[in-house]
């Protein structure tokens, strides 16, 4: 019997949410049970320390710093540097588009493949949302768009780099004279997670005025920005010749029988470097590159093996799970320290553009809130219903690009065996 992945997902979201409750009791808030936040109190002191060692940076520099990647990020594009073996291609330092432009380019794909194919259904109109430059929205639910060890390192590094985003808002308002009332954590239906400083908004423009209101915003995604440079900084450690092997790439642990791989020989315990030139970094790498294939489609494999790098080419046939997906017939294996680091770098891009969107919760939203209450004349009804209108808007097309995802099946590129 078939389930469908919606069913999975409402299951395994009802089923975390009741561990949770059962675990955490009152430690945690469950809103119209699709969202849970914890919160806590006392954080200022913890932060102020670390307040203390930026004391002598003059507010001015801090403020032109991180508003301007902000302000970048939030209208156009997220300058980020590339993982070493996306650099192949060519360019290190690449640039993501903002999430309203994300948001945007969906709704052109969408259109347009429903205008050819009148449904976003089926192998052709996934291909073709790939080829129009689609984002998918893929939920991150263990043991069905995931693996379970895969979720883990997932959660370790959304927890990393969360706890970076708002320790970065909490140090930088305390640097602007501003106050602490708590701190916490959210996360609703497995796709929009986040955590928070809540800092007393009031009287830090009291004190610092919007200058320092949107220094303290924008502070959490730079912060992002760099831990995702140190991610990349550790990721480079592949250039060191004795590491490489094990640092770039992915691991073939086995070859299906009977299968394509098996017939042109290709050994295991091997790594797959790229495939028709294109370097792969990871499974998801991968499944991307073949999601444009169909069976009987000619690739070439480029593979370590034993210190020597080989390249086969091989046809593909079908896959047995889905006769309308590409089989090679190999069995991967993403290497953990690679993991982690590639996850740690995504999940920090994805924060950048999921907070710069300028929509209500977010920081993106806040930041449009009170430059629109900074113009002269501006009353503040006009600004907060400005901003509903704003923020149901940008999070109905986010819902669209989630039912999409769905309905194209572009969700199962984390998880389809290749």
């Amino acid at each position: 019997m078939n389930i469908s992945p919606l069913v999975w997902f409402v299951v395994a979201w009802f089923v975390f949410i009741g561990l949770v409750k059962l675990l955490l009791g009152n430690r945690v808030r469950i809103y119209y049970y699709i969202a849970l936040m914890a919160r806590s109190s006392g954080v200022e002191r913890v932060l102020r320390p670390l307040a203390d060692l930026i004391e002598g940076v003059p507010a001015i520099v801090i403020f032109v710093i991180v508003v301007v990647f902000f302000a970048l990020a939030m209208v156009y594009a997220v300058p980020v540097l590339l993982p070493m073996p996306i650099q192949v291609i060519g360019e290190l330092v690449g640039f993501v588009p903002s999430f309203i432009r994300i948001l945007g380019i969906n709704i052109a794909a969408t259109v347009s493949v429903l205008t050819s194919l009148h449904t976003v259904s089926g192998q052709q109109a996934a291909t073709q949302l790939v080829q129009s430059r689609f984002t998918p929205a893929t939920p991150l639910i263990p043991g069905v768009t995931i693996s379970v060890n895969v979720f883990i390192i997932v959660l370790i590094a959304i927890g990393i780099s969360i706890l970076v985003h708002e320790v970065s808002h909490g140090i930088v308002a305390l640097r602007y004279g501003g106050r602490i009332k708590s701190g916490g954590v959210f996360l609703s239906l497995f796709i929009l997670y986040g955590g928070f400083v809540e800092v007393d908004e009031v009287d830090l423009r009291k004190r610092a005025g919007l200058r320092g209101v949107l220094a303290m915003l924008s502070a959490g995604v730079f912060a992002n920005m760099i831990l995702s440079i140190i991610a990349i900084g550790l990721m480079y450690l592949a250039l060191i010749p004795a590491l490489q092997p094990y640092l770039s790439g992915i691991v073939i642990t086995s070859i299906v029988k009977d299968s394509p791989a098996f017939y042109a020989n290709i050994p295991a315990n091997s790594l797959l470097l790229a495939v028709n030139g294109k370097p792969i970094i990871s499974s998801l790498t991968l499944l991307y590159v073949l999601e444009g294939l169909k069976p009987g489609s000619q690739v070439t494999l480029t593979i370590l093996h034993s210190g020597i790098i080989h390249t086969y080419t091989i046809v593909t046939s079908s896959n047995p799970s889905d006769p309308s997906l590409p089989f090679i017939g190999i069995t991967i294996g993403d290497r953990l320290f690679y993991q982690f680091i590639y996850w740690l770098w995504t999940i920090n891009v994805v924060i950048i553009l999921l907070n710069t969107m300028p929509a209500w919760p977010l920081d993106g939203g806040q930041f449009l809130y009170h430059i629109l209450l900074s113009i002269p004349g501006f009353k503040e009804d006009w600004a907060n219903w400005i901003m509903y209108i704003i923020s149901a808007a940008l999070w109905v097309l986010f819902v669209f690009t989630l039912l999409v995802s769905l309905s194209s099946g572009l969700w199962r590129i984390a998880v389809t065996p290749p």
